[in-house]
This record gives structure tokens, C-alpha cells and sequence, in this order.
């Protein structure tokens, strides 16, 4: 076997390879002057794993380019660590449903089995795949870093709730839930904190960050109920545009994400990155 990476995913895939010690490949693109693009590959191959992310359209496009031009492999899997899409899972009349279309399109390619990593729904798909979670990452974090007595285990958002309660019940800590109200126009306008948070720590868990505004309410909310501080950890650090500034200048400590999107290697000290590297190279050396 040998990892083929999409140009986002370069440093991951080679951490990854590195653990495996399989050698790598990258997708060659070529941008046409329109900015079409055309992937191809150095050689042929019989045995891949293919790491991406699909964080932008452009990314996402490249990846199907890429699964197209290894349509004679013999084995192609699929490590996405990151799926674009995926919160677009709602079927309603005259209105797309972005997360099966994605999902529909990967599954028209020659791929043997496929590697999720924190989706944010759980993949509607018929092929083999396996939804693997950052928790236990987190937990490990958390755990070399708090006292179990002084913190408590925080879902920003009732969508979180199920993976907040797994970390509280693993660490046996406390939980607590933000419930958003928002007004006609989708805007937050009050957060409830159902629980105790008093004089504790609270450790938000989610399963990305884009705008940050939800973390940032949360924090807001946590804090006037007079918690004694707040840390967040999330998957995937989307960040999109004025994100990172938002988030430096919040309530919140401490932002602890992994490097499953490439983003900006020059954070402030208040981010942390964990590598999620070991966690698919565990889940990749089983199709080896």
C-alpha cells in the first residue's frame, strides 16, 4: 500500500505514512488558465490510501479528480478527515440536500472502504466505512491536564449533548448543557446553562469551529452563571474568515483543536493542536 494526499493534506498524510512506514504520493494538479483543474498521478498503483479533506469546493473537486484518475487501481480507500457538507443533512422540498449529493458522488468511484473522522452526522452511505471519533484524544488531554473534581464536562449546543455525556461519563465528571434560543431571523439572542457550573471549569466539547460564535456564546453564558474559567475542544478548526480573531479575543482560555483541516501553523497561544496522525494510521494499518 502506498498514501496518495490531496494538496491540503500533505503534512497529515506524511505523519501518517511515517507511523505506517508506507511510502507517499502526491495528487499532481494543473490549472488551466480558466482555473479548471486536472489531477494526475506520478505512476500507477495497486494498493492506496488516500487522505483529503474537503474543507473548500475547490478541495472537494480535487478529491473526485483524484478518485477518477485512480479509477484502475486495484484497492483505493478513503480517509476523509475532514468532509465538507456533511451539516447539510436536511431533506426538504426545493431545497438540496449537500451532505447525500456529496456523499452519492463518492460512492460513483472505485473506493474499497472508507475512513470518517468526526462527521457531524453519522455518513448515509452502503459502502464499508468506519466513523472514527477524536474523543478519546480529548479525554487523554483533558485528563493530563485537570482534576477531575474541578471541571465540568460542557455540550455548546443540544447536538453535542450525546458526546459531552460520553467525555463527562469517561472522566466521571459532572455535565452541562447550553440551550440557544434564537429569534425569526436564526440569530442567538439568549443561551440557558442547564446545570452546575459554579466555581468550575468548564471543558466545552464540539466537533468543529467555524465562525466560533456558538463556542463564544456558550462562554459568555458560562461565565455569567459564574464558572471559573472555560477551555473548548473541538475536531476540526474550519475557522473561517474572522473566526481566529473572534476566538482570541473571547472569554474563553483555551481552544484545543487537531490537525485535521491545514489551518494557520501561527496561532496565538491561547489555540492547541492535537494530531489525530496515530488515530488513522491505527485505522489504515488493518487494510494494509
Amino acid at each position: 500500500m502506498e498514501i496518495i494526499y490531496t494538496r491540503n493534506s500533505e503534512k497529515l498524510a506524511k505523519s501518517i505514512a511515517e507511523k505506517l512506514n508506507l511510502s507517499t504520493s502526491p495528487a499532481i494538479v494543473k490549472k488551466f488558465s480558466n482555473d479548471e483543474m486536472q489531477v494526475s498521478l506520478q505512476k500507477s498503483f495497486s494498493h492506496v490510501t488516500v487522505i483529503a479533506n474537503t474543507l473548500t469546493n475547490e478541495d472537494l473537486f480535487e478529491l473526485f479528480l483524484l478518485l477518477d484518475a485512480l479509477k484502475n487501481t486495484r484497492i483505493v480507500n478513503l480517509c476523509l478527515t475532514y468532509s465538507g457538507y456533511s451539516r447539510q443533512d436536511k431533506i426538504n422540498p426545493n431545497e438540496s440536500c449537500g451532505n447525500m449529493v456529496f456523499l452519492k458522488f463518492l460512492e460513483t468511484f472505485n473506493v474499497a472502504k472508507f475512513i470518517f473522522l468526526d462527521n457531524h452526522n453519522e455518513p448515509i452511505i452502503k459502502s464499508p466505512f468506519e466513523h472514527l471519533s477524536a474523543l478519546p484524544l480529548f479525554i487523554r488531554d483533558i485528563k493530563n491536564k485537570y482534576d477531575a473534581k474541578d471541571i465540568v464536562i460542557v455540550s455548546p449546543d443540544l447536538g453535542r449533548a450525546k458526546d459531552a455525556q460520553f467525555v463527562a461519563e469517561t472522566l466521571k465528571t459532572d455535565l452541562a448543557v447550553c440551550v440557544k434560543t434564537r429569534n425569526l431571523f436564526n440569530k442567538v439572542t439568549n443561551v440557558k446553562v442547564l446545570g452546575n457550573v459554579e466555581n468550575k471549569i468548564c471543558v466545552l466539547i464540539d466537533d468543529m469551529i467555524d465562525s466560533g460564535a456558538t463556542l463564544c456564546h456558550a462562554s459568555d453564558a458560562l461565565l455569567e452563571v459564574k464558572a471559573y474559567k472555560v477551555v473548548a475542544y473541538a475536531t476540526h478548526g474550519i475557522f473561517s474568515q474572522g473566526a481566529l480573531q473572534s476566538l482570541a479575543s473571547s472569554n474563553i482560555a483555551k481552544i484545543v483543536v487537531t490537525d485535521s483541516i491545514r489551518c494557520d501553523d501561527n496561532l496565538s497561544d491561547k489555540f492547541e493542536k492535537l494530531s489525530v496522525a496515530k488515530l488513522l494510521a491505527d485505522a489504515i494499518r488493518i487494510l494494509i
